[in-house]
């Protein structure tokens, strides 16, 4: 019992020490001891702890760097995995981006290729930039990643995402389009800061931008120059983007003036520059004035909207007023391709899917009739369908690049096969002619020597066209300063007899020039077409003296013997100093044949294929058309004839017709535009031609015979000198349609003001006043031109009146061009109508003389300047070319005359139309035709005369005045003998024989072309083609030297082929039959020629008595 008190007592005395310190607030000295026991533990476990947690954390942040730098190699590999991923890739596209550029300017590329790459060339342009940005983004990505490791910024690092593949959507560039909202500009963009700036136009852009609020589309012109992620940015040009290119909808465009052959103008209150050439109007003959506005389409421009990159120089964007992608979207044809699903799985590009992503061809094997097209960067091979109605799609590749094929004038949609099988869709003539172009696409894109001659024959055509124009639009006369005449200080009098003899003829010449260019007619700038120069020796040039003053423009003025120029002037104080008056009148017919050989080279062409026709007529399928109606022919034609109508009728393109003399070709197109008329009356049609006279007949005997019975109206205009029209076709000119245009006005007028109120009475008189005040006005009277031949469906004209480009007539399109005489026209004259029309219809015969050619181009300077010219190269017409290359499907001949006798006929097909061994031209009358109409014993004679030639004084021709005599003998008594009227024709090689037989017909009474009961013309062989007489003589001149000249196979066919009864030659019989050529490789015709001629004295039917006994 004790234990527990002895327990009790201690506890107490312990709990008696405790209450103690308590109450005393201090510890006891066993309390501090041990207080400072437990102090030195806690502080040895927390240096532990600290310690661990030194190491722990050391250990963390060491694994957490590690982690960091990991990320870093990860970075950095992606980079460089992204930066190996392009290597080369930036060479290839700048490569690919020049290629576009070398092939779009290829004066022979095709149409439909150029057509593919232009529109490609944005999208190239815009992956040439990114290309390059994308560099710049992985070395900022690098350079990031440098600097942060620097700092050992490692959260940052970690926060670092690997970089793109592509480049970021966020990151800018120069042509981007983006949506900012309008707080943004000129702050900070998320992730990589950059900054989007409206630089010094900033209300301008800011004001277009409000209607967008927070989509405000901007498109990034340019980088600033300070390199700091600032860019400048423009709204109009991304409303542009936005609003209308990718819509493809029209922008208004605002004139601003006219140069040269374009307009220029602004879109977007004057924000963006734009040039709308005078080709891409609607109407081009219609003035446009300064501030008028008209919606077009954006053509050809780079990725920043600022150029036209197939231009030179700074060359604004180009518009058009046609839309080209709806215009295509209308007119091209439907093809269906039918796939299978698996086809499509492993096609990656989303744009291959979108249904504006246009269709190319790449490629076609006529072997195997696989044809390859593309869609982006997918590439689709496929054959046709059993039944040829459907594409069967049989490979899908998915490449790695923009596939750029050629345009073609097909639309393709995808169809699954069982769903097209199902359907029934199809379309076999569809098909048949998409193959027909893949097969004619391949053989033009071969570079064939022919085609390569041919695009070099087309560019020679260009040189000699720029020749004639420096030698016959420039006049320039080099005269010393001492020539000069100052008569006040700012007037300077040059004065043709103070000059050298050997001047006054250039004088003369420049005067004549300069009073044109000061004709009121011409309406031309002097100050653009008279210059003043002087020789400047430290430059070695010719430098201008007369001060370029806007405020004071010069005056010129000219007469007979002076030429005065008020001024003011900086000349030489030296009166030996040189000066040149150059004086420029510009050929409006030149200037329109060197635009139509530029527009031809830059694709300018109603119908593309023809461009290729043109370059490789080897090359071509003949493309007939799906189908024609039955035709029904007007009146009576012979088989030929009917031949020529059905090649015209069915060929798509082009289709050539050989006439010879005689052979109908008239008729031929008289039944052609019926024809096409009854087939379609909606089509418009040109008829062009050398010579007025052809124009006329045709458009005569057409209206004649078919003015009615066609479903459209047929309203006709002819365009050209009133003068030289028909009597019956002037009442179609456009002088003749324009005063009863004014006529009808009047009328309309007098009657409202007589029955209307006095106050509409007034605006009637005023209304008439103004009609007549603007007709005066030759600008007026151009408009009106335009106006009224856009009403017109049958259109006449002669090469140089289509020339003359009054009122834009060049930019008409036409349906079908018809155009006679083809052989006489050059390429440049000829191309005209062709660039124009859908489909040309040629007519000609190239067994004839060529085209005229200009005096100066057959001179030995020319010759010098152009050294082809000595290849033959102006012997040879384009219908001559073309008949010769293009497939016989055509081109077809005319093998029946109807002008020549028996006889004649015989002469000229068995002289000039044997092809192969085979006449090619028959005669479709008998003799007994022209029995009754015979006025001579035998219908060829040879009158022998045994004269001399000799060379007028002052003349390089030929005349040969015993044969004149002759001639003349022989038409008095044949004027003094018939009693009918007889159309008789003197033709002869030489001008200056000519001249002698008109001199000689002239002292028997000859006048207006008339003798007694003789209607008689005498001009040259040349210029008497496409002529015909009743009797025709022909005067040969030559008795000695070289007779290559009259020998020339194609000037003695036209010379024979011109006699409708009667052809009588003049000439000296030994000489010229036994006259042999020197390389003995060409055949003297005459020979064979007087086989066919009677060589007895000329006697008159029926009479008996001799008109000319030969020596």
């Amino acid at each position: 019992m004790a234990a527990p008190l002895f327990v009790g007592i201690g506890v107490a005395i312990f709990a008696v020490a405790k209450v103690v310190s308590w109450l005393a607030n201090s510890m006891t000295e066993e309390e501090e001891q041990k207080h400072q026991e437990e102090h030195a533990r806690t502080e040895y476990i927390r240096r532990r702890a600290a310690a661990a947690q030194a190491r722990q954390e050391q250990k963390a942040w060491q694994e957490y760097r590690e982690m960091a730098l990991e990320h870093v190699q990860l970075l950095r590999r992606v980079i460089r995995e992204n930066r190996d991923a392009i290597v080369g890739v930036p060479e290839e596209l700048n490569k690919l981006e020049q290629m576009i550029a070398r092939e779009i300017i290829d004066k022979t590329s095709s149409p439909y290729r150029k057509s593919a790459l232009r529109r490609e060339y944005a999208r190239i342009e815009d992956a040439v930039v990114r290309m390059k940005e994308y560099v710049n983004y992985l070395v900022f990505a690098e350079n990031e990643v440098d600097t942060l490791l620097a700092g050992e910024n490692l959260e940052q690092l970690l926060a670092l995402d690997p970089a793109e593949k592509l480049l970021p959507l966020e990151w800018l560039y120069p042509g981007k389009l983006v949506l900012v909202a309008m707080d943004e500009i000129n702050k900070p963009l998320p992730r990589f800061g950059h900054r989007v700036s409206f630089g010094t136009d900033d209300v301008r852009q800011k004001a277009l931008a409000i209607p967008f609020n927070d989509e405000i589309p901007v498109l990034i012109k340019a980088a600033t120059k300070w390199g700091n992620g600032t860019f400048y940015g423009c709204v109009a040009r991304g409303l542009l983007y936005y609003n209308h290119i990718i819509p493809g909808e029209p922008v208004p465009f605002v004139v601003d003036r006219k140069q040269k052959q374009s307009m220029i103008g602004t879109l977007f209150d004057g924000m963006v520059r734009a040039t709308l050439p005078m080709s891409q109007l609607k109407h081009p003959g219609v003035r446009m004035l300064s501030g008028q506005k008209v919606q077009v389409h954006l053509t050809q421009y780079d990725l920043c909207l600022v150029r036209n990159p197939f231009e030179q120089g700074r060359a604004n964007i180009e518009v058009s007023e046609f839309n080209y992608r709806a215009r295509g979207v209308q007119s091209y044809q439907q093809l269906y391709l039918t796939v299978k699903e698996e086809h499509l799985r492993g096609v990656s590009d989303r744009q291959f899917f979108e249904d504006d992503e246009p269709w190319t061809l790449l490629g076609y094997s006529g072997t195997t009739g696989i044809v390859s097209l593309a869609r982006a960067t997918v590439r689709v091979e496929c054959l046709p369908s059993a039944d040829f109605s459907l594409l069967e799609v049989c490979q899908v590749v998915q490449t790695g690049t923009l596939q750029i094929g050629l345009d073609t004038p097909f639309r393709f949609t995808l169809l699954d096969r069982h769903l097209a099988a199902t359907a029934g869709v199809g379309w076999r003539s569809g098909i048949e002619e998409f193959l027909r172009f893949c097969s004619q696409t391949a053989m033009d894109m071969k570079d064939s020597p022919e085609r390569l001659a041919h695009s070099r024959f087309y560019q020679r055509w260009d040189q000699v066209i720029a020749y004639q124009r420096s030698q016959e639009e420039v006049s320039v006369l080099d005269f010393p300063s001492g020539a000069l005449h100052a008569r006040e200080d700012d007037v300077l009098v040059l004065v043709r007899e103070v000059l050298p003899e050997s001047d006054q003829l250039a004088f003369e010449a420049l005067v004549e020039k300069l009073r044109e260019v000061l004709s009121d007619k011409n309406k031309l700038n002097p100050d653009h077409c008279v210059r003043l120069l002087s020789w400047d020796a430290d430059r070695c040039e010719f430098v201008p003296v007369i001060a370029g003053d806007r405020r004071r423009r010069p005056l010129f003025s000219c007469a007979k013997n002076t030429i005065s120029i008020e001024s003011a002037f900086s000349l030489p104080e030296s009166t030996e100093a040189m000066l040149r008056l150059v004086v420029t009148l510009p050929s409006a017919a030149l200037k329109r044949q060197a635009q139509a050989l530029e527009d031809f080279f830059n694709d300018q062409l109603v119908n593309p294929a023809l461009k290729s026709i043109l370059l490789a007529p080897e090359h071509y399928l003949a493309q007939p058309a799906e189908r024609i109606s039955q035709i029904e022919w007007s009146g009576p034609l012979d088989n030929s004839q009917k031949k020529v109508v059905e090649l015209a009728l069915k060929e798509r393109n082009i289709a050539l017709i050989q006439g010879p003399p005689g052979a109908g070709k008239t008729t031929a197109i008289v039944e052609i535009l019926y024809q096409l008329y009854r087939q379609r009356s909606d089509l418009r049609i040109l008829v062009v031609s050398q010579q007025n006279s052809a124009v006329d007949n045709a458009l005569d005997k057409f209206l004649a015979q078919h003015v009615g019975g066609f479903e459209h109206a047929i309203r006709t205009i002819r365009i050209g000198n009133p003068e030289k029209m028909s009597d019956t076709i002037k009442p179609m000119g456009f002088d003749s349609q324009f005063t009863d245009y004014l006529a009808d006005l009047e009328v309309l007028a007098v009657d409202g003001a007589v029955s209307l109120p006095e106050h509409e009475a007034g605006l009637c008189h005023m209304w008439l006043s103004s009609i007549k005040q603007a007709s005066q006005s030759r600008v007026n009277q151009d408009e009106f031109f335009i106006t009224l031949l856009a009403d017109r469906n049958l259109v006449g004209a002669t090469c140089v009146g289509l020339a003359t480009n009054k009122g834009g007539i060049d930019q008409l399109q036409f349906d079908v061009a018809i155009i006679d005489e083809a052989g006489r026209a050059t390429i440049p004259e000829i191309l005209i109508p062709i660039l124009r029309s859908n489909k040309v219809i040629l007519v000609g015969d190239h067994y004839q003389l060529p085209p005229s050619i200009a005096p100066l181009l057959r001179e030995d300077e020319a010759a010098e300047e152009l050294g082809f010219l000595r290849e033959n190269f102006l012997d040879n017409s384009f219908f001559e070319l073309m008949f010769e290359r293009l497939p016989p499907q055509c081109r077809e001949t005319l093998n029946l005359q109807y002008r020549m006798a028996p006889a004649i006929g015989d002469l000229v097909a068995e002289l000039f139309y044997m092809r192969e061994g085979t006449r090619v031209l028959h005669n479709g009358r008998e003799d007994e035709y022209f029995e009754e109409r015979y006025v001579l014993e035998n219908t060829i004679y040879w009158v022998d005369v045994k004269g001399r030639q000799a060379q007028p004084k002052g003349s390089k021709s030929q005349e040969n005045r015993e044969e004149a005599k002759e001639i003349t003998q022989f038409l008095a008594s044949l004027a003094e003998t018939t009693k009918i009227p007889l159309s008789v024709a003197v033709i002869t090689p030489y001008g200056a024989q000519k001249e002698c037989i008109r001199a000689g017909l002239r002292k028997m009474g000859w006048a207006e072309g008339r003798l007694a009961h003789l209607t008689i013309a005498v001009d040259t062989v040349d210029a008497f083609q496409g002529s015909e007489a009743d009797i025709v003589c022909y005067s040969t001149v030559r008795t000695e030297g070289n007779l290559n000249f009259i020998l020339d196979r194609k000037r003695l066919n036209v010379a024979c082929s011109r006699a409708k009864l009667h052809l009588l030659f003049f000439g000296h019989r030994d000489f010229l039959r036994r006259w042999k050529y020197k390389n003995g490789a060409e055949e003297n015709l005459f020979p064979k020629l007087m086989q066919h001629a009677w060589n007895v004295p000329v006697a008159f039917r029926n009479q008996g008595s001799e008109i000319l006994v030969p020596i």
